[in-house]
């Protein structure tokens, strides 16, 4: 409805309200049927209608014509896009209540367009920027677009590039899988990385993927896990490629699992993501069949050996043979089940055995020679737990295992090897060696083949001593002894000349006596005579002399056997006797010198901490002693300090054991000797004395730090000092000039430990100028591994402890050198 049409209604409204209202008051007033009345109300109808039809446009163009159309216009051009036009407002001032509507409307509506104009000025702003990020986005789609295009051609690249490394690694993989070889490698943590080669599983039966590499390698063995990651650790820190390198050297490079040798090589790699890591290549190699086929030349090695000796001295070869067999069938069984305590009876198996393996093995029959010493190893440990007092059910449950068959199986293996080479015709007489032409030409060929020149010529040789008859010949041996050992034990000697009566006797009198006699001849070398500097500074000749000689006196006959070495110092004696608890300090004082001496022959009497297979039982000369008098027959004894020792056996009328090539015992005893006066001279550190160990199946355990130094050159083999930690803080206060006793840290420890160790060793060998020029000795390096311990599979192992006023030292000598000379190598078994 229109302004207008609404102004209308309400002036005929208000115009027809009155005339209705006179109406209804002249009817009435009774004025209803004047005609006058009726006129007059129809005039003011009339008159109402046309102010009513007249008003509204009056009032329209009165009061709002001039500002509606402006309205009007100015809408139209709002409308049209223009903001900036403006409604004419009249200069009307009225109070609030006074105000004219349609002037606060045109105010309003100029305010309203005000804001419109402000708003699209905004608005085109805003559009500007979206135009403008519109572009921006359309420019950066581009962009994007043509990365995209390159990243597919990238992408396409890398995925033939690992297509071809795909492929690379799987060739890579499958060379390493089936190349015999173990691949594994670790980080600092120890653990095995993801990848490794199917060997691997192989050889330890299973997957090993995070495994702690020392546990894989020495699952059962606490000890040589704890020094194989102190070791890794050392490696992985250290920086000196030299250094390093010798820490790779103590690592095992042989293991054995079952009945698998293992070779183990290690390289130090880099990680091959993150340079800055560095890991350790392990390569695993089985050389079972190697180790194998060595074995087996080692053991055609032994028995030529044992060939030579039984043509060259057959009599010898053939009653020992006969002997051993009546020891095995009769007089061991007879001897356990006599009534004898069983402390006796050991003691008299210990002699016996003792023996057996001396004469046995100088007969080449060394498998036999082992299983003796292993009996006597157990026989050994009997007596140590038990303390002598030894039960019958004790001997004989040792006895489970070395039965008299078991015994005498050992030499039977050993006759089937000389049938098989020399025919069985070779033991068909007592006295006479019947061997065919083409055996010999045969054993000869061997002999040339399998062994060193050298070697091989000695063995040639005696092939053509068959016979001996008179008792010197019982005695022919031990010239050749006697050299070897003094050769092994870095001595010169003069050639042994048995001399004097040619007087024939039965040897199977005289055969145990002359058996018994290798004892002798074997101390006066290792401990009767002078190394070449000790004798030229005691005025004597470099080379020794050691005689022996024959008479008859009447009934008997007299054999001497003199050397002029250092004589016997009865002053050693005497303490030894006290140490064994022999004799009270008090009754040794009381004893003659002659009383003293012959202590010598006593039942376990060895100057010797260590047993080996020639000595160190305390029962060698104890068994000359117990065949002489069983002969009926007795020693004397003449000895001057300096001058030398003479043994005359009076009987009514050696064989000994193997040698090593090379007795570096010495030297461990020499170490060992001067690091006791170094502690003392020169850190005051005072020692109660040094014993001897026999290390148990090859271990060498560890205290809180230890060194290690190669030795290589005519011996190979490697020394161990291992100390306590108050010790080494003594060594580190001196060295570094320090009173006070703070901590030090590991390294400096270290440090002083290996130059207190090098000059150890350095003085050593001062003491042995002999072996200056024939041995090398290596860098120490020094780890921290407590409770740690090493085993090495084919080493002699010698060791000593020293005990101190602050801890124990112990010194070990792993010789990695075989008993024919050769080097075994470092090997390292579970």
């Amino acid at each position: 409805m229109t302004i207008k049409t609404r102004l209308l209604v309400i002036s005929l409204l208000f115009g027809m309200l009155p005339i209705v209202v006179m109406f209804m008051a002249g009817n009435q007033a009774g004025l209803g049927m004047n005609r006058e009345f009726h006129n007059t109300m129809a005039i003011a109808l009339m008159v109402t209608v046309l102010v009513g039809l007249l008003t509204p446009g009056i009032i329209r163009y009165w009061f709002f014509s001039n500002q509606v159309q402006k309205m009007k216009e100015f809408c139209q051009q709002v409308k049209a896009g223009r903001y900036d036009v403006l409604l004419h407002v009249p200069g009307e001032r009225s109070t609030a209540d006074s105000e004219n509507e349609l002037v606060d409307l045109m105010r309003d509506m100029n305010w309203m367009v005000h804001r419109i104009k402000v708003n699209e000025s905004e608005l085109r702003q805003v559009v500007t920027d979206l135009e403008q990020s519109q572009a921006e986005i359309q420019l950066q789609k581009q962009e994007l677009e043509e990365v995209n295009a390159e990243q597919l051609v990238v992408q396409r690249q890398l995925q033939g590039r690992t297509r071809e490394l795909t492929e690379a690694v799987a060739k890579v993989r499958n060379l390493l899988d089936n190349a015999g070889q173990g691949f594994l490698s670790f980080g600092e943590d120890l653990k095995v990385a993801g990848e490794y080669s199917a060997e691997c599983v192989m050889i330890f039966n299973q997957e090993i993927k995070e495994e702690f590499v020392p546990a894989l390698l020495y699952p059962d063995d606490k000890g040589q896990q704890v020094f194989l990651a102190a070791l890794f650790k050392k490696i992985f820190r250290e920086e000196d490629t030299f250094l390093r390198e010798s820490y790779f050297s103590l690592l095992p490079e042989e293991l054995q699992f079952a009945e698998s040798y293992i070779q183990i090589a290690y390289k130090l790699i880099n990680h091959p993501v993150d340079l800055e890591r560095r890991e350790i290549l392990l390569i695993l190699t089985d050389i079972t069949q190697q180790r194998e086929m060595e074995k087996k030349i080692q053991e055609e090695k032994n028995v030529l050996s044992m060939v030579v000796r039984a043509v060259t001295h057959y009599q010898e070869f053939s009653k020992a043979v006969k002997e051993y067999e009546l020891f095995c069938r009769e007089d061991l069984p007879a001897l356990l089940l006599s009534k004898e305590p069983a402390a006796q009876k050991v003691n008299t198996v210990f002699r016996a055995v003792h023996t057996w393996k001396g004469t046995l093995g100088q007969l080449g029959m060394c498998r036999v020679a082992e299983g003796l010493h292993e009996l006597e190893s157990d026989l050994a440990k009997l007596r140590d737990e038990t303390e002598g007092n030894i039960e019958q059910v004790d001997l004989l449950t040792c006895f489970v295992a070395y039965q008299p068959e078991t015994l005498y199986s050992w030499l039977e293996q050993e006759l089937e090897q000389l049938k098989k080479l020399l025919g069985d015709q070779f033991f068909l007489q007592d006295e006479t060696i019947v061997v065919e032409n083409c055996k010999l030409h045969q054993l000869e060929e061997k002999i040339q083949r399998l062994l060193s020149p050298y070697q091989a010529r000695i063995f040639i040789d005696e092939l053509h001593r068959l016979r001996y008859k008179p008792f010197g010949d019982l005695l022919n041996m031990f010239p050749e002894y006697i050299a070897n050992v003094a050769l092994n034990q870095g001595k010169e000697i003069s050639p042994l000349v048995i001399t004097g009566t040619k007087t024939l006797v039965d040897p199977l009198t005289y055969h145990d006596f002359t058996k018994s006699l290798v004892h002798v001849f074997r101390n006066a070398v290792a401990h009767g005579l002078e190394t070449p500097d000790e004798r030229l500074e005691a005025g004597k000749e470099v080379s020794g002399r050691i005689s022996c000689n024959l008479e008859e006196d009447g009934a008997n006959l007299v054999v001497t056997i003199a050397d002029d070495g250092r004589g016997i110092d009865d002053t050693l004696i005497r303490k030894l006797a006290v140490t064994k608890g022999i004799y009270t300090e008090a009754a040794a004082c009381d004893l003659s010198n002659d009383e003293i001496v012959q202590l010598i022959f006593a039942d376990g009497f060895s100057s010797a901490a260590t047993a080996n297979e020639l000595a160190g039982r305390g029962v060698g000369l104890s068994a000359v002693k117990h065949e002489i008098e069983k002969l009926g027959g007795h020693i004397e004894i003449t000895t001057e300090v300096g001058k030398g020792t003479q043994f005359t056996f009076i009987v009514p009328l050696t064989i000994g054991g193997p040698q090593d090539e090379f007795d570096i015992s010495r030297l461990g005893e020499q170490v060992v000797s001067q690091a006791k006066t170094f502690l003392k001279d020169e850190f005051g550190v005072l020692s109660q004395g040094i014993s001897e160990m026999e290390a148990s199946s090859g271990v060498v355990t560890m205290r809180n730090i230890s060194t290690f130094i190669d030795i290589k050159g005519a011996f190979a083999g490697r020394l161990m000092i291992s100390a306590d930690e108050a010790l080494v803080k003594r060594l580190a206060n001196c060295y570094l000039d320090d009173s006070t006793t703070g901590s030090y840290e590991k390294t400096w420890l270290e440090s002083a430990f290996a130059e207190f160790f090098n000059t150890t060793v350095g003085n050593s060998l001062q003491q042995l100028p002999e072996w200056q020029e024939e041995i090398d000795i290596g860098t120490p390096v020094t780890i921290w591994a407590e409770g740690a311990s090493a085993k090495y599979r084919a080493a002699d192992i010698y060791s000593w402890k020293l005990i101190t006023d602050l801890g124990k030292v112990q010194l070990s000598l792993i010789s990695f050198m075989g008993k024919d000379g050769d080097e075994n190598g470092a090997c390292v078994s579970c």
